[in-house]
């Protein structure tokens, strides 16, 4: 027992000794400071006045206090008036509102007792009212609160007033029901008859954006049936405020609020028509601009006619860049014409916008010029073959932003266009001669046989491999002379670019069989002595037989 009571003794003294430092401090501090903040706001109501305050009765405004009298504040003027209508109000009889004119202002009068003294400094000349004026307000307002109450004490009332709530909010809950059920019975036909007309329409496109325009419709009848909710919900919440009078100020603050807001939005809309057609012109001009283009590089695209030296390859890519411009001019023709624009909103997006492009769009962007220079510049073309640092295949397209290759063995590579226009690029498909390109294959042979034996042995080698062009014709280059051999090399032109490994294969396999045919030994890459029998293989051993079990 006595060491859990030194535990808890170690624990307090090491948490809660602090913390009870601490606020003694806090109210030390505040204790200092409050007599200079009481005095600096003392200082600045008298420089700026009293602060008004309003007298209110059964949830209604009945009075604006704007000055002190007699010593007391606004704030004690109000309270006091309020006390002094509630305890009239609740005294048999229903009092009525009459004043008494005296030199110092009106005495306010409620069933002939006094509420309040309006003095003629508690009237806003700001607003241009005059006394007489806030008499007959606070004679209004005032009168309208007490029959109120007086209405909501009558046997019946709060029960006449649940009962009509209770049947509001049935028939609201039935329509909102209703509503909902025919949104869903109007989209389910809307989409059988989208899907019974897709089914006779042949254009894949058409399909497409009939689809669309389906999906468009319904995100919008989803979005009317939430509006229409809403109208229904505010309806019904200010008919049962406006069944009980105690909330029936908030009914009619909500009734002009709303008309407030709609005549905002009208005019608003109105405001807007001006700017809305003018950015609907610029909009119907570009995409007059941008068909013009179109019909312009589908003819160039078709071999029609040429275009500032725009062949057909880069007719699509030179359409949609042209395109793109239009598109984007005339958004910045359009934008200030927009509603909203002039906001502070919009020219906050359109910052964060900015940013978020300048930020992270620096390598898109990148990528999008560099493949801008890859097609402009004709480094290479789909179907090119070629090879890209240790990727070499087939292009198969040259996109915005990447180029896909597909290898001799069909694996799809793709590379961005920065990594392709900033390696080295071998293009084997750019032969001046002809349609195709040049396989190459070495051999290297010693000194003792014959080099024209070789150049025969190789060319029949490559008469005899199938896809391989006899124009132009192969050849064979003796490129070096070294120590114990002749390297020569055989280059062949073909066509078929993606057979390019089956063919060299094939060559490979003709060149074994003409050597070993003739006797001759190949020496590659290189060795060290002349072997004692050359290293061929006879015809009788070309195929030969698995032994019989």
């Amino acid at each position: 027992m006595f060491g859990s009571s030194v535990v808890v003794w170690s624990v307090v003294r090491r948490f809660a000794l602090p913390v009870l430092a601490v606020a003694l401090a806090l109210v030390l501090l505040a204790a200092a400071l409050l007599p200079a903040t009481a005095a600096a706001a003392n200082e600045q109501a008298q420089v700026e006045g009293p602060v008004p305050a309003t007298v209110r009765f059964y949830n209604r405004d009945i009075l604006t206090f704007r000055s002190a009298f007699m010593g007391r504040s606004p704030l004690q003027r109000a309270q006091v008036a309020e006390f002094n209508i509630k305890r009239i109000v609740e005294e048999p009889g229903t009092p009525g509102v009459t004043f008494n004119d005296t030199a110092a202002g009106a005495i306010l009068l409620l069933g002939g007792e006094v509420v309040t003294l309006i003095t003629p400094a508690d009237v806003d000349t700001a607003q241009g009212q005059s006394l007489a004026q806030v008499r007959e307000e606070v004679r209004s307002r005032l009168g309208e609160a007490v029959a109120a109450a007086e209405r909501e004490r009558a046997p019946g009332r709060v029960l006449r007033g649940v009962l009509h709530s209770l049947v509001a909010t049935a028939l609201a809950a039935a329509l909102a029901w209703v509503m909902a059920w025919l949104a869903r019975q109007l989209r389910a036909a809307m989409l059988a008859w989208v899907g019974k007309k897709a089914g006779t329409l042949r254009s894949v496109p058409v399909r497409q954006m009939l689809h669309g325009a389906n999906a468009l419709a319904d995100w919008l009848s989803r979005a009317l049936l939430l509006v229409a909710l809403l109208v229904l919900a505010e309806e019904w919440l200010r008919y049962v405020f406006h069944q009980f009078d105690y909330t029936q100020p908030w009914a009619t603050t909500m009734t002009l609020w709303l008309a407030a807001q709609a005549k905002a939005w009208l005019w608003a809309g109105v405001a807007a028509i001006p700017g809305l057609v003018t950015a609907l012109i610029i909009f119907l001009l570009a995409r007059l601009a941008s068909q013009i283009i179109g019909i312009l590089f589908r003819g160039v695209q078709h071999g029609r006619f040429q275009l500032f030296g725009i062949d057909r390859q880069l007719a699509e890519p030179s359409r949609k860049l042209i395109v793109a411009g239009i598109w984007l001019f005339a958004l910045v023709m359009a934008y200030p014409y927009l509603p909203g624009s002039g906001s502070d909103a919009f020219k906050g997006l359109t910052v964060l916008l900015g940013v978020m492009i300048s930020l992270g769009g620096s390598s898109i962007v990148g990528q999008a010029a560099a493949g801008f220079t890859l097609l402009y510049s004709r480094t290479m073309s789909v179907g090119d073959l070629v090879k890209v640092a240790d990727v070499e295949g087939q292009v198969i397209q040259i996109g915005l932003f990447t180029t896909r290759i597909r290898t001799l063995t069909g694996v799809e590579v793709s590379l961005p266009n920065m990594h392709v226009l900033s390696g080295k690029l071998l293009n084997y498909s750019r032969d001046p001669q002809a349609a195709g390109m040049w396989l190459e294959t070495g051999v290297t042979i010693g000194y003792d046989t014959p080099w024209r034996q070789v150049h025969r042995l190789l060319l029949d080698a490559a008469g005899r491999t199938g896809h391989v062009q006899h124009a132009p014709p192969a050849y064979v280059l003796q490129t070096a002379l070294n120590d114990f051999y002749v390297a020569y090399v055989l280059r062949v032109h073909i066509v078929e670019l993606p057979l390019r490994a089956d063919i060299l294969s094939a060559l490979h396999a003709n060149i074994q069989d003409a050597f070993n045919a003739a006797g001759v030994q190949i020496m590659s890459p290189n060795y060290i002595a002349d072997p004692e029998l050359p290293k061929i293989v006879t015809p009788d051993n070309w195929d030969p037989k698995p032994p019989v079990s």
